[in-house]
């Protein structure tokens, strides 16, 4: 999704968050998305998870950064970094990013063989561990190894997003039309209710959704630090189907979208806030597991 776009698009989520949620405790500047406040979320989880040597190691980094990358997305923190692709991705060089955030698993059916939906590895789980491995690497250097951080911090968020693993030939949900509890709004579709609207009512902000995170990290740590990055994906995967399309007042068909907004009750959207904290804490752990690993 283009910046300008995800603007748009976090503007209408925060004014449907509040105007039909009744959501009071967000935080004053402008509204930010799954792309932005869910990702910052993660990575200041994170962080505050690292090891010291790794913690020194992402900083060292950072603080090296004024050399590197693009001026128009400076990085300062883990945060910034989690959100770099995004930030970039409308820069013509940075064009192949665009189709590095998902994993298209088919939504019917038992998952294929990973090259039938993730051909030539130009997927977010590939793209992750390869990005890994160059952070691995002491002979990278510096910028290289600043923008395979970016990389990481990024694509571990994008992995716990369910949308973003899994697809019915409608653009990772982005094709089905929603229509939240008293709202007039037409414009939104299921992609950007899961990745906006209700991370800004499970969030609000940083200082207000830390807080929530914190505890479910703490108590799901030791479960959610097995597997492997496919692990986490079909994980997420399993998710999005059972969750966000058989729940849906009128579940999709094989490889059909509905061609009338679903039309969301408040126990969908009461379903959807204890989710996306979750999925959100995952990632806050497991992208520590990763930089912790990769960073010794």
């Amino acid at each position: 999704m283009g910046v300008g776009r995800r603007k748009r698009a976090a503007g209408r989520a925060a004014a449907i968050a509040l105007g039909v949620l009744g959501l009071t405790a967000f935080a004053a500047g402008p509204a930010a998305a799954w792309s932005d406040l869910g990702h910052r979320a993660i990575a200041e989880l994170a962080y505050g998870r690292l090891t010291p040597q790794a913690k020194a190691k992402v900083d060292g980094l950072i603080a090296a950064s004024g050399a590197s990358g693009e001026s128009s997305c400076p990085v300062a923190s883990l945060a910034d970094a989690a959100t770099y692709l995004s930030c970039v991705e409308d820069i013509g060089k940075y064009g192949a990013y665009r189709r590095l955030h998902y994993d298209a698993i088919p939504f019917c059916g038992p998952p294929p063989p990973k090259p039938q939906y993730c051909r030539k590895n130009q997927c977010a789980s590939e793209a992750l561990k390869q990005a890994l491995g160059v952070l691995r690497d002491p002979q990278t250097p510096a910028a290289g190894q600043l923008l395979a951080l970016e990389e990481v911090a990024h694509l571990v968020g994008d992995l716990h997003q369910p949308l973003n693993m899994i697809d019915n030939e409608d653009d990772h949900g982005e094709r089905i039309r929603v229509s939240l509890p008293g709202s007039s709004e037409k414009r939104l579709n299921l992609h950007d209710a899961w990745d906006q609207t209700f991370v800004a009512v499970a969030v609000g902000s940083l200082s207000t959704g830390l807080p929530y995170l914190e505890p479910l990290a703490r108590a799901g740590a030791r479960n959610w630090s097995q597997g492997t990055v496919d692990d986490w994906a079909l994980e997420t995967h399993r998710t999005a189907v059972e969750v966000i399309y058989n729940r849906l007042p009128e579940p999709p068909q094989c490889n059909r979208n509905p061609k009338a907004p679903e039309i969301l009750d408040r126990a969908y959207v009461s379903t959807a806030t204890p989710l996306v904290r979750e999925q959100l804490a995952k990632a806050g752990v497991r992208l520590a597991l990763v930089l912790n690993d990769v960073l010794r």
